[in-house]
């Protein structure tokens, strides 16, 4: 967002996969039509806060195919059956949009950041299905094999829980897309040219819905789930939590901080334009409740570089 406020809102997204891409077409679109609040074939979805009845619909959907056997008939009509594959390829399209903006996160930042991890051996978590700081993790080389950073991924083996057993916990330290990312498909990671392949996968890993439903789809993930598991070593292990960009929306996630973190110092990054201090300040209280909380308010969140002076 801090890059380009437009291209990264996700009601761009929404509403640019809503218009048809190769994958996605107007029959897709017409099947999740109805299970979508205040939408039409030329009024796309807004947000997440829309989603709560189609994902209700899907879960009903999988939950009926699969009390389906040979000599019993089909309790889904085709249409119906085909539901849960035309919102993965929606929700494939959003996320892998957010992949296509052909952005770059400034140097300063990263050096900063990079350096930062590098020496504090700090765990990263993100919310999005963003390539910007992985890519750029990498490239400073606190992503590469499994000196630093790790994710438990490994090239040709895929993902696996033991990738994530930290045998140097003092040098090695988590990288969890908590919330997924296009690029996880089946238990691949996808790289290099591979990342062209925009086809969604029927076992994706992506969190693309109504606040209330993301537990679920975390822990339908055997990844996903596998980093939230985690998480509450991550946040039990560090001296601080740095929130940079964060909405605060999440509540599954404030439940973790407010559950793992409770004596750490919490500090928030956040976009001078989004209130005054003494809003946000009473904003983050009602977030994350009698915790100790510093706010940090630069013009751009991408202008913050003084990573050493967080306690």
């Amino acid at each position: 967002m801090a890059l380009n406020h437009q291209y990264f809102s996700l009601a761009r997204g929404l509403a640019t996969v809503w218009q048809g891409t190769e994958h996605f077409d107007d029959a897709k679109k017409r099947l999740i039509i109805g299970s979508i609040e205040d939408v039409g074939e030329h009024e796309s979805p807004q947000g997440e806060h829309q989603l709560e009845k189609l994902q209700i619909a899907i879960v009903a959907s999988d939950y009926l195919k699969s009390l389906e056997t040979e000599d019993s008939p089909s309790w889904l009509t085709e249409d119906a059956a085909q539901l849960p594959v035309a919102y993965k390829k929606f929700m494939h399209e959003v996320a892998f949009y957010f992949h296509q903006s052909d952005s770059y996160l400034p140097a300063p930042f990263l050096a900063s950041l990079s350096n930062y991890i590098r020496e504090s051996k700090s765990h990263i978590a993100t919310l999005n299905y963003d390539n910007l700081l992985y890519d750029g993790l990498k490239d400073h080389g606190v992503l590469s094999g499994f000196d630093l950073l790790i994710d438990g991924f490994t090239r040709g083996l895929g993902f696996s829980s033991h990738n994530l057993d930290r045998h140097r916990p003092r040098t090695q330290a988590w990288y969890m897309h908590l919330h997924g990312s296009p690029l996880y498909q089946g238990n691949r990671k996808l790289l290099c040219e591979e990342r062209n392949n925009v086809q969604g996968h029927e076992k994706s890993h992506i969190v693309l819905t109504h606040v209330k439903h993301k537990p679920m789809i975390i822990d339908s993930s055997p990844i996903l789930s596998e980093y939230w598991r985690r998480l509450p070593t991550a946040l039990n292990e560090v001296s601080c939590v740095v929130l940079i960009g964060y909405s605060g929306e999440d509540v599954h996630l404030n439940r973790k901080i407010l559950e793992h973190s409770r004596e750490k110092n919490i500090h928030i990054i956040e976009y001078l334009g989004s209130g005054t201090r003494a809003e946000r300040r009473v904003y983050w209280a009602r977030k994350l409740p009698n915790m100790n909380i510093t706010l940090h308010q630069p013009e751009s969140i991408l202008e913050f570089v003084d990573w050493f002076a967080l306690e």
